[in-house]
Parts: structure tokens; C-alpha cells; sequence
């Protein structure tokens, strides 16, 4: 990347946030989690000391910082609307012009834009005075276009009560609220494309997640298990340190199979994922439960089936993606990195079980009526065989108790 000055390189990175402005009393809060969160994501990479300052947070960077791999892992950290290098000066007008004028001279030959913020009202000059006269200033230096409507380059320039930024190199954020900030919600990671961006829109809102998924032990378990850790791996980079639960299904299959009729059997599967993670949840004190449905898409998404199969879950099921369509999921998933993990091919516990004409109405009482084994059995025998896994974005993937190398 491209330093602004040979004599001075940059020395900040200025962190903006969206909805974390409309926090009110409990901004601060909201910022100290996003800073913790930053620090997290990227404090190995060379991120100093993280200030709140006025509407937004400002980062040092340390010297021999990877400022390349600071940019990239900022880009997965939920609240941040945007974000840029920076210079930082003292806020006087002619620092600040020759500053630009310095930083546009590696850009000789685009069109540009001189863009101010200013949150210190009693600086001598108003935004757009400062717009005017440092882009003047660059035009008479090296003869440079300006473009207000479509510039190629946008020099941007903020200026405090006791101190301005010069940058550039923009770069937006995922926005949404820092994770941490809400509770934390069980996320049932089915390794197929809907899932993991379900997971990710409650990150965007402030919830921690903790995955869960059924593992059908009888078909490519070693397959399907690496596929689920990989998504769970690539979670953690927007989440932070993540756990997963892996929880066996073959003997609740052998009994699904054996005793209900195939149409309903995909329903009776979900409602005992949900026992199951009913008890998961109590243990992590989560307060709800994350899916990846997608209304109409598949046959148990279906009004009556999504009814019948969330019939006696207690705690709210958030379904994000309730609206979206394949294509948008689809986009979504290939964005955020989860998509060609997703589609890589494997049987899971789902598709095992799908009837050759499954019942896309179901009537409730018929759909309880069908669950003769012994539900309670089933529930425990699973979650006496489950498997806990934790990944961190900031090493390798471990145990719980295990001492990170």
C-alpha cells in the first residue's frame, strides 16, 4: 500500500461506527466493547492503544505494523461502518494542507475530492472552506481534476479540538453492533449454505453464538466433521474465540426411521434438535435459538412444518434469513468466505432422513402422534456422546482447558 509521505507514514487508524451513534447514555458501553473487540481481531498485528473519541475511535499503529492484515481482519469486526489509515497532526489549516497536498502526490494523474469533518466547531474555518482551499491548494501543486460527483481518489479530513486526520484508503465495514453487546443464542449449523449466515446477521446485531450440529455418525463422519469445524473456523474470524458443539444422531435416526412414517420424519428431526439444544442452551444461559429456515424454501420450511416443528420450544427462534431468497443467502454466503466450504459435498443427518414426498402441511396433533420412542432417552444418550470444540481467531483451534501453543 501506498504511504502518503516518505517522511511520515501513517500512524492511526480512524475507526467510524453507524449505530452505535444512536446509543445515547450507553454509548460509552457500546464503544468499550467494540474497542475490546478490535484489540481482539487485530492486536497482533501491530494495534496500539485504542482511544474514544468524538463519535468514532482512533488506533495506533505500532511500528512494523501489518497494516495489510489489520485492514483485512477490521473488515470482519461487526460495528465498524468504515474505517481508514491516517495521519494524525495538530489541527491547524496549513498541517493540514500540506499534508494532503503531500498524500496527493501519489496519486498524480486521478480526479479528487477534498471531504472535512469537523466536531470542533470553534476551528476558524467550516467544512467546506477547508474543502475548498486544500483542494485549491492541490489543483495549484500539481494540477489534479476535481470531480465532487465521482472522484477517483477522496482525501478525507477530520478535525478535533485538539487534533486531525489526514486519510485516503477507505474501507467499508460489516456495521451492525460490536458481538457482546446483546446475549448469547444458540446457532444450529446445519453445513449446508443458510446456516452460517444466519449466524453471522445475529453477530451484526450484538449476539454471541454457540454452534451446534447433529452429526450422522453412519455416512462420511470424518468428512462432514472437518466441513463443520472449517465453517465454525471461518465464524470465529467475525465472532472472536468460538464454541461448537458436535452432537451424534445415529441412534435417534434408527429410531426416527423405525418408528415414524417417512413423510413426517424431517419434522420429528427438528423438534429433537431443538430438545437437545434446549439443553445446551440452559447450560450457556443462551436466550434463544438461531436457524437458517428461509420461508418456503424446502419442504419443512413451510408455514405449517416451521409451526409444528417449533411447537414447544420455550425460548424465541430468530430465523434471519425468514425473507431473503437463495440468490441473496447465496451472495451473502460467498461474501463472507462460508460459501464454497458450504457447498462442499456431503451427506448430513438432513438429507438422510428426507422422504421421497415429505408432508409440507403438517398437522400438528398428526406430527405428535408419531413420536412413539422414548423422546427423554434419546436426548440423553446424544448429549452424553456430544463434543466440545473452541476456535480462536488468534491461534489454533483447541479444546476447552487446553493450553493454546
Amino acid at each position: 500500500m501506498d504511504t502518503p509521505s516518505p517522511q511520515k507514514p501513517y500512524d492511526r487508524i480512524v475507526l467510524h461506527y453507524a449505530e452505535i451513534g444512536t446509543k445515547g447514555g450507553n454509548r460509552r458501553t457500546f464503544e468499550e466493547k467494540l474497542s475490546r473487540n478490535v484489540a481482539g481481531a487485530v492486536g497482533q498485528y501491530g494495534i496500539g492503544s485504542i482511544r474514544r473519541e468524538s463519535g468514532r475511535l482512533s488506533a495506533a499503529l505500532r511500528k512494523g505494523a501489518d497494516l495489510e492484515a489489520i485492514l483485512d481482519g477490521l473488515g470482519r469486526v461487526p460495528g465498524l461502518a468504515w474505517f481508514a489509515p491516517a495521519l494524525s497532526l495538530e489541527p491547524d489549516f496549513e498541517a493540514i494542507t500540506k499534508t494532503v497536498v503531500a498524500m496527493a502526490s501519489q496519486h498524480p494523474d486521478t480526479t479528487f475530492r477534498v471531504t472535512t469533518s469537523r466536531s470542533h466547531k470553534q476551528f476558524p474555518m467550516k467544512s467546506p472552506e477547508v474543502n475548498r482551499e486544500v483542494g485549491a491548494a492541490v489543483v495549484e501543486a500539481m494540477g489534479r481534476k476535481v470531480s465532487l460527483g465521482h472522484p477517483e481518489v477522496t482525501y478525507g479530513v477530520q478535525i478535533d479540538k485538539t487534533r486531525a486526520y489526514v486519510h485516503w484508503d477507505r474501507h467499508e465495514g460489516l456495521g451492525g453492533l460490536p458481538v457482546g453487546t446483546q446475549g448469547t443464542l444458540i446457532a444450529l449449523l446445519s453445513g449446508g449454505i443458510d446456516s452460517p449466515v444466519a449466524a453471522l446477521q445475529m453477530m451484526l446485531r450484538g449476539c454471541r453464538i454457540h454452534l451446534v450440529h447433529f452429526l450422522n455418525r453412519s455416512i462420511s463422519t470424518n468428512r462432514v466433521a472437518k466441513k463443520i469445524k472449517a465453517l465454525a473456523e471461518r465464524l470465529s474470524l467475525f465472532h472472536g474465540p468460538l464454541n461448537l458443539t458436535i452432537v451424534p444422531f445415529e441412534e435417534l435416526q434408527r429410531e426416527i426411521v423405525m418408528v415414524v412414517p417417512a413423510k413426517f420424519r424431517m419434522i420429528v428431526y427438528r423438534r429433537m434438535m431443538f430438545r437437545i439444544a434446549e439443553r445446551i442452551r440452559e447450560e450457556v444461559r443462551g436466550l434463544g435459538f438461531v436457524t437458517g429456515d428461509s420461508v418456503g424454501q424446502v419442504a419443512s420450511q413451510t408455514l405449517e412444518n416451521l409451526r409444528a416443528i417449533r411447537h414447544g420450544v420455550d425460548w424465541p427462534v430468530y430465523s434471519p434469513l425468514a425473507g431473503a431468497s437463495k440468490i441473496e443467502i447465496i451472495n451473502r454466503a460467498r461474501a463472507i468466505g462460508t460459501y464454497e466450504i458450504s457447498i462442499q459435498p456431503h451427506e448430513d443427518c438432513c438429507s438422510f432422513l428426507v422422504a421421497k414426498h415429505p408432508e409440507t402441511r403438517a398437522r400438528l396433533e398428526e406430527v405428535l402422534a408419531t413420536e412413539q420412542f422414548d423422546v427423554d432417552h434419546g436426548v440423553e444418550v446424544a448429549l452424553a456422546a456430544r463434543e466440545l470444540h473452541h476456535f480462536d481467531p488468534r491461534g489454533t483451534q483447541r479444546k476447552p482447558g487446553e493450553d493454546r501453543t
